[in-house]
């Protein structure tokens, strides 16, 4: 990845990732902005540890094995930051449409144990608790 490519990649990334956070911030819901924060925070870490590499890659006083492998570390990073972007997304709902096992409704049957204390059944019904056989205890405190 050349040093042109991999600038274009960050910024494309770190410019769609505050997009899914503004949007986060405008629905309101805590539980979106904090993810996507999350995934922002972590992008901007890759980000900082990609600027050096970034460096080198442009640098003509650079040896030629250096700046290949500021190219791949490069190329390593946009790749961390696409799977960020995606995460975002998915924070934000839009893949989760898209996404039929990214749902995380459950279907629970509506069945009412028979010892349910707060079930419809009257006390009475229930029973009495069982009695303890052993005597009052006075209280340590007068």
């Amino acid at each position: 990845m050349s040093a042109s490519q991999a600038r274009g990649a960050l910024e494309r990334v770190l410019t769609e990732l505050g997009e899914l956070a503004a949007r986060a911030r405008q629905s309101g819901d805590m539980v979106r902005i904090a993810c996507v924060q999350d995934k922002q925070d972590r992008a901007n870490a890759v980000v900082e540890v990609a600027t050096g590499d970034l460096v080198v890659a442009q640098d003509a006083a650079a040896d030629a094995p250096s700046r290949a492998f500021a190219g791949e570390k490069l190329g390593e990073a946009a790749q961390q930051l696409q799977g960020l972007v995606s995460k975002a997304r998915a924070c934000t709902g839009k893949e989760e449409a898209s996404r039929p096992e990214g749902s995380n409704d459950v279907k629970i049957p509506q069945v009412v144990l028979p010892q349910d204390p707060t079930g419809p059944v009257t006390p009475g019904a229930r029973g009495l608790p069982p009695i303890d056989p052993r005597p009052p205890v006075a209280s340590p405190v007068l």
